[in-house]
């Protein structure tokens, strides 16, 4: 078995392919949706539903080019995102000014994000979970983070697992930061169902967790074969 590689190196790589796709990432179909459109209601609907309601405290966690962020500043929600990607975040800031929405975004990483104790009532994250380093740590520093009752809602994707006796592009910049050594550090970039993750987050001190399939359309990836979930689990209520 290949040694798991030191956390630096590892997000290094992770965050050199986040910061070179940065200035293509808005045009990709598997990414985002145009604001204000119909697809785009859906996700307003949904985050809707699973964050408290506003004005809350919310963090999101691996914002990229905000998505998330946007939604819940549009849905009256104090935010705040945080990537490690500098290039990521300079999109980011453009379109929340564009969208006269206000989100503060910093640098920041998502598994050791840099705030208080019981500084926000929700957390959120958004295809983060399948690039998620040391989730063990990760989990807990996120509900150290969160009020008494807190949420965390996270956005994903179940996906089939890749055929191993495929050919390798050397052209394929994914392949190129996410090598095997990184794949095999990320706990959650294979998983087919959501036991793990409730057994992880359950783990981690959270209360009433669920994980529930969205219908294909917030896979938003072409159809191959990804099947979309949300997860909402809670930090244990005040004493």
């Amino acid at each position: 078995m290949n040694a798991i590689p030191d956390r630096e190196p590892v997000q290094a790589s992770i965050t050199g392919f986040w910061n070179i796709v940065a200035p293509h990432y808005e045009g990709h179909p598997g990414n985002t949706v145009p604001f204000g459109s119909a697809a785009h209601r859906g996700w307003v609907d949904l985050f809707a539903r699973v964050l408290p309601q506003p004005p809350a405290d919310v963090l999101d966690l691996g914002t990229g080019t905000g998505f998330s962020a946007l939604i819940a500043a549009s849905l009256g929600h104090d935010v705040v995102g945080i990537d490690l990607a500098g290039g990521m975040l300079e999109i980011a800031r453009e379109l929340a000014a564009g969208h006269g929405l206000r989100v503060r975004f910093e640098e920041g990483d998502a598994v050791a994000p840099p705030f208080g104790e019981a500084t926000f009532d929700a957390i959120t994250c958004r295809h983060l979970l399948w690039t998620l380093r040391d989730a063990e740590h990760a989990l807990s520093n996120w509900r150290r983070l969160l009020r008494p009752g807190g949420r965390v809602v996270a956005l994903d994707a179940f996906r089939p697992r890749p055929d191993p006796s495929a050919e390798e592009d050397p052209e394929d910049i994914f392949g190129k930061h996410y090598p095997p050594e990184v794949r095999g550090a990320l706990p959650f970039l294979h998983v087919q169902d959501g036991t793990p993750l409730v057994a992880a987050f359950r783990g981690a001190g959270f209360v009433e967790i669920a994980v529930d399939l969205l219908p294909p359309e917030f896979a938003q990836d072409g159809g191959d074969g990804a099947r979309p979930y949300v997860l909402v689990g809670r930090a244990p209520p005040a004493a």
